[in-house]
């Protein structure tokens, strides 16, 4: 891939909270891109620094958090009505991010759907003021021309007769109906990248479906990028084009989603794949899992982070060295000594020493 191919290219993204009890590593070295008009889900359990990830690239990190190292190189402006010039590649890290130029990328040139849009909607005011302030705050529109376009976005994301439901209360609408004003707003400047986190976590199988099938629909309409984040490999096989295998604040694996469904490499990526339930299953068969749990990144193991789970774990090897990121393709890492060309594995691994291969918890069903 080119870099005029990639929209947005994190390297060596590292976002830690300075706590009184110690630092918490919750983005560890973070590396994944995001090419032009593809989807990008990342993917992982709760706890392994998805949803930081994504605010990171937003500049979103509140005390005591902060990024402390890496790049996030952004290649936005491309879409119309932007600056002249504004798609010269820059790094969002070194941008203040309470100034005007972070801003202005901030929900104009990226956008982010949240995962509960009761909470990101304001009761205080009509889901129509709540649009036309966006609109007018990155577009040169009067207020009714602010109301024209935000009514033309709500009926564009199939909400029933918009020009009523734009002086309507978040509380007045339900959760599917709230989700797609967010849509809508998140749209509503013609974004070169979409940010979904979890958007669909807290709504019926239906009204999931539909919110997916309106993504895919508008990313088809305006060439956009959108950078999916869930822990749902169902929505996964589904939507993404690229995949992110995330753990424990660390990429373990990259690839097309054809190549992480059908060939994954990293043993954590195969164990949550066995741990889609399937219809093939005898009704009294367990459900595989993975044992145990992810630890709190303050408690982060030595060597790989997820090696204490893994049944290919090495020893002497992954309980003690970091696993190097090795190239496997184009576009396709794994983050694991299994694949480390420089040398073979010093001793047995657990599970040919007869460790149980069984496991006992699986993936977390919270974002």
């Amino acid at each position: 891939m080119t870099e005029s191919d990639a929209l947005l290219e994190v390297n060596g993204l590292k976002t830690h909270f300075f706590t009184p009890d110690g630092v918490v590593r919750a983005v560890d070295g973070v590396d994944l891109t995001v090419p032009r008009a593809r989807t990008v889900c990342i993917v992982g359990e709760s706890g392994c620094g998805k949803s930081i990830t994504s605010r990171s690239i937003l500049r979103l990190i509140d005390p005591p958090g902060r990024i402390v190292d890496g790049e996030i190189v952004w290649r936005g402006g491309q879409q119309s009505g932007r600056t002249p010039g504004d798609g010269a590649a820059v790094d969002l890290v070194s941008l203040d991010p309470d100034g005007e130029r972070i801003r202005r990328i901030r929900g104009n040139e990226i956008s982010m759907i949240f995962q509960e849009p009761m909470a990101s909607l304001s009761p205080m005011y009509t889901v129509g003021a709540q649009m036309i302030e966006t609109i007018r705050l990155h577009r040169s529109m009067s207020k009714d021309e602010a109301r024209e376009h935000a009514t033309a976005m709500l009926a564009r994301v199939g909400i029933p007769q918009p020009e009523r439901r734009i002086d309507a209360y978040s509380f007045q609408l339900s959760g599917g109906m709230s989700q797609r004003v967010m849509i809508a707003m998140a749209l509503a400047c013609q974004p070169d990248l979409l940010i979904a986190d979890e958007p669909t976590t807290a709504l019926d199988v239906t009204t999931q479906a539909r919110i997916l099938d309106l993504i895919r629909e508008l990313q088809a309409d305006t060439h956009m990028s959108v950078l999916f984040i869930t822990h749902d490999l169902g929505v996964v096989a589904e939507l993404a084009d690229d995949v992110v295998v995330m753990y424990l604040g660390t990429v373990v694996e990259t690839g097309s989603v054809d190549d992480v469904f059908h060939d994954p490499k990293h043993p954590y990526t195969r164990a949550l794949l066995r741990s889609i339930p399937t219809m093939g299953r005898g009704t009294r068969e367990r459900l595989p899992s993975i044992r145990g749990m992810v630890p709190h990144p303050s408690q982060r193991p030595p060597g790989c982070p997820y090696h204490p789970r893994c049944d290919e774990a090495i020893a002497g090897r992954c309980d003690q060295e970091d696993p190097p990121v090795v190239a496997l393709g184009p576009r396709r890492t794994a983050r694991c000594v299994l694949y480390d060309p420089s040398g073979g594995p010093p001793g047995p691994s657990p599970a040919s020493a007869g460790a149980s291969g069984t496991a006992e918890a699986g993936m977390e069903d919270t974002p």
